[in-house]
């Protein structure tokens, strides 16, 4: 069983202590199936760069399992694999050895194995960061609920600390999933603010006074005729 760590937890009542434990084994065991999920998705994405074992490899290098539960989530994620469990006795491809010592072939060999390298390093870690927002979601998930559980006896930020202590988060870890599940129980138990209104302004706002009529402007002096400006110019 997960230790408890902070002594307002440690003097907490036998029962709430037992109701405790059992709500961390809870978090166990759901941090488990999230990883066996999210190890199981990873060897799919990576199914046509990397073997099933190479893969499930990567996965416990790059995503943080923690060592007590690595095999069980090792064992879980083969026997949702076992589609991708390649056949014996499959015959190699027949390859003539001396074409691969060419120069040209040389050279292409290792700029496409620099490329192949290249992108299956950029899909692990893409699949990795998919991985570990998945269990972030998952531990903050549980720490809300321990939160809850011990609402009464405990402040939350408090049982929160507990939690990222019990499960031995890194710091990086621990901070992110502290405040998304503090962002949580705060959004569940402070009071709504109030929307403003649209109209506030415009209720609060003096009034103008109208503008002053403008003075109609003067009506333009008729033109004369361009014939009688003619006969007068001749005359």
């Amino acid at each position: 069983m997960l230790p408890l760590t902070l002594s307002s937890v440690r003097r907490l009542p036998p029962a709430l202590r037992l109701r405790l434990h059992v709500a961390y084994a809870r978090a166990w065991e759901a941090l488990t199936d999230t990883h066996q999920t999210q190890a199981v998705m990873f060897v799919r994405r990576l199914s046509e760069r990397l073997s099933l074992e190479d893969a499930l490899h990567r996965y416990f290098r790059q995503v943080a399992v923690p060592v007590a539960m690595q095999e069980t989530v090792r064992a879980r994620a083969l026997l949702s694999l076992t589609d991708m469990v390649p056949a014996t006795g499959q015959p190699a491809d027949a390859v003539d050895p001396w074409q691969s010592f060419r120069p040209d072939r040389i050279v292409d060999a290792v700029r496409r194995r620099a490329q192949w390298v290249e992108e299956t390093t950029l899909q692990a870690r893409m699949a990795a960061c998919l991985a570990e927002a998945a269990i972030t979601s998952t531990h903050t998930r549980m720490a809300v609920e321990v939160a809850e559980l011990l609402a009464e006896a405990v402040p939350a930020d408090e049982a929160l600390l507990a939690y990222v202590r019990a499960f031995d988060l890194p710091v990086k870890e621990g901070d992110t999933v502290f405040r998304a599940a503090l962002a949580e129980l705060a959004d569940r138990r402070l009071p709504a603010g109030h929307r403003p209104r649209l109209h506030v302004a415009a209720e609060s706002a003096p009034a103008r006074e109208p503008a002053p009529a403008r003075e109609p402007a003067p009506a333009p002096a008729a033109a004369l005729p361009a014939a009688a400006f003619g006969l007068r110019v001749l005359v």
